[in-house]
């Protein structure tokens, strides 16, 4: 865990600024997200939907092949290692959400984690396989 911690310090270091906002910005919108899951917040509100639209815009681009490819993102390890992080979160969640008995499988905000949880597992995914096929 720390050596992955190291990697995404050494990882925002180096990164371009633009994509430096948007892990900011992507890490506040997930933290209101899980805040929402827990706390009976108005959560069709047109504020709640923007900030869980904005954390899935900025996920779906930061786990995406053009970041690297751009090389808004220096290393794929790191990458791969903020992905992690990320569905970890979501799945800590989840789980919690499933024990916690009070708390609706419907609920939006948990829906928006379990589906940030899928983009980071299938991301996790196709970097393992094409890992694995690059090393044959």
């Amino acid at each position: 865990m720390k050596k992955s911690m190291l990697s995404i310090k050494k990882y925002f270091n180096c990164t371009n600024s633009a994509t430096k906002a948007l892990i900011f910005l992507g890490i506040l919108s997930l933290i209101h997200t899980i805040i929402t899951v827990f706390f009976d917040f108005s959560q069709g509100s047109p504020s709640d939907v923007a900030i869980r639209s904005v954390m899935s815009n900025i996920f779906g681009f930061i786990f995406g092949e053009q970041t690297v490819e751009n090389s808004n993102m220096k290393n794929k390890n790191s990458q791969t290692c903020l992905a992690f992080m990320i569905a970890l979160v979501c799945l800590t969640v989840s789980m919690i959400s499933h024990w916690i008995r009070t708390i609706s499988p419907t609920n939006v905000a948990l829906i928006e984690l379990r589906n940030l949880l899928f983009v980071s597992l299938g991301f996790l995914l196709s970097r393992a396989k094409s890992e694995n096929q690059s090393s044959k």
